[in-house]
């Protein structure tokens, strides 16, 4: 007859010892004794698997939902000629002190740069 008792090794030990009573009282007398160390099996370690990377999953998922990546500025630049550079406003425009656009006279915020002419009807 073989009996297993499962648990660590000193509670597998004490059940043994407990029962061993009983069955010397039956006659039988143990002849062999062997410990093994407790495993896994491969279903378990299948899902602890799955489990990890469900569980990383989620974690970078919530990471991405909380910080957000760089951004990406775009500017669009426009080749003028030097002579129109070096122009000064057209009749019936001024030039912005601030991002030094070109903005028709009566302007009181400039549309480029939101700057706010000073004076009544927005003088330069």
């Amino acid at each position: 007859m073989i009996k297993t008792y499962r648990g660590t090794q000193e509670q597998a030990t004490a059940a043994f010892r407990a029962d061993a009573e009983r069955m010397a009282a039956q006659g039988f007398v143990p002849t062999s004794q062997s410990w093994a160390d407790g495993s896994y099996g491969c279903a378990s370690f299948v899902l602890a698997v799955v489990l990890c990377f469900v569980l990383i999953g989620i974690l970078i998922f919530a990471y991405m939902l909380i910080v957000k990546p760089a951004g990406t500025l775009t500017v669009t630049y426009e080749l003028r000629s030097s002579a129109a550079a070096q122009a000064g406003p057209l009749p019936g425009e001024k030039t912005c002190p601030n991002c030094a656009e070109h903005v028709k006279a009566a302007a009181v915020t400039c549309r480029f740069c939101g700057h706010s002419f000073a004076g009544p009807g927005g003088g330069a």
